[in-house]
């Protein structure tokens, strides 16, 4: 299931939606997709990108509910911010 799709936003999106919407994107860019505008580029002086390969991670996402998965993830990449952040 879909809860955004920025091309088909309604005038009278779910609560769902929005929500997500708001968790997805910083408040900023949530404005303008909801408003149905372009959102422009940003840049940054400082970014730093992370790819990472989680070991038996179709196997756990297969198994567990979506909430459970996002919020291992967001515990796993939290530490890893904390970490990144102390050395």
């Amino acid at each position: 299931r879909t809860l955004f799709q920025p091309n088909k936003m309604t005038a009278n999106p779910s609560n769902e939606a929005v929500d997500f919407l708001y968790q997805a994107f910083p408040r900023h860019i949530a404005n303008v997709l909801r408003a149905g505008g372009k959102v422009e580029p940003e840049s940054h002086d400082c970014v730093t990108i992370f790819f990472s390969d989680i070991v038996g991670f179709t196997t756990i996402a297969s198994k567990v509910k979506p909430m459970k998965v996002s919020q291992m993830l967001d515990r796993l990449y939290l530490k890893f911010d904390e970490l990144a952040e102390n050395h």
